[in-house]
């Protein structure tokens, strides 16, 4: 900060995880930065401007950009350059890891505070791009999806109950996730909001497991065919309700499912 209100140019590495056009030539973008976390800037002149924007501002890349000084009280910061340092791009050759990468930027977006910097989510991010390289996986979804949970400080409960704490969750626990995960039989009662759900003992279990392992790891975790969409349901009725709306992204990635299952 300077004496004069102003917040001083800083270099910083950094993901796009959204970007709309304005005016004749500019862009407003959603970053992710290693030093601020989430913040929105104004790239002037990007969409023409070659020397100071090569990369476009696309997505599926990690950058180093710098962001110029902005007046006290002001929203946007000033996107002065921005080069290319780790390029992902090449994952979207595949609709369905495309979809899964998109999903993924979408739940930053909505879920990280503005301006509360926490370079495990981009950290985050970066190492689902480079676990989604040879393919999409289910496995590695659901443990980005816990992991972002537990960054932004709603990690969900799946090894004791979210009301009360109880381990011993006994045989009619149900998943609530406007309470934070698995509630045991005691407390299931008072679960009546929406996305309240049964999720066996074989759902459970793969949640579990995804969550003991680092990212990298979380390909080679499986479970049957029901387990996995009861887990997947299950993380879809977490991060809507912490978003308040069903993520965009779903609309597209079915789309892609369904066109495959056709073809």
């Amino acid at each position: 900060m300077t004496d004069g209100g102003a917040d001083a140019a800083l270099v910083t590495e950094a993901v796009v995880l959204g970007r709309t056009a304005v005016a004749e030539s500019d862009l407003i973008v959603t970053l992710f930065t290693r030093s601020l976390g989430r913040v929105g800037a104004v790239a002037r002149g990007a969409r023409r401007s070659k020397r100071r924007f090569a990369s476009g501002l696309e997505m599926l890349t990690v950058m180093s950009v710098t962001l110029g000084r902005r007046r006290r009280g002001a929203e946007l910061w000033s996107l002065d350059d921005a080069t290319v340092i780790d390029d992902h791009r090449g994952l979207a050759s595949d609709p369905i890891v495309l979809g899964h990468a998109s999903y993924a930027l979408e739940l930053v977006r909505e879920l990280a505070p503005p301006e509360a910097a926490d370079p495990a989510i981009l950290e985050l991010v970066v190492a689902l791009w480079r676990g989604l390289a040879p393919g999409p996986s289910p496995a590695l979804l659901r443990r980005f999806e816990l992991a972002l949970c537990e960054a932004v400080g709603s990690a969900v409960a799946l090894d004791h109950c979210a009301a009360c704490g109880r381990v011993d969750l006994g045989a009619h626990a149900v998943f609530d996730p406007g309470r934070g995960g698995v509630v045991c039989a005691a407390c299931a009662a008072r679960s009546t909001g929406l996305g309240v759900r049964p999720l066996d003992l074989d759902a459970r279990t793969y949640l579990q497991a995804l969550a003991a392992v680092e990212l990298d790891e979380a390909r080679a975790i499986d479970a049957s065919a029901e387990a996995r969409t009861a887990a997947r349901d299950a993380m879809l009725a977490v991060v809507t309700h912490l978003i308040g709306h069903a993520p965009a992204t779903l609309a597209y990635v079915a789309q892609v499912h369904g066109g495959l299952r056709r073809s």
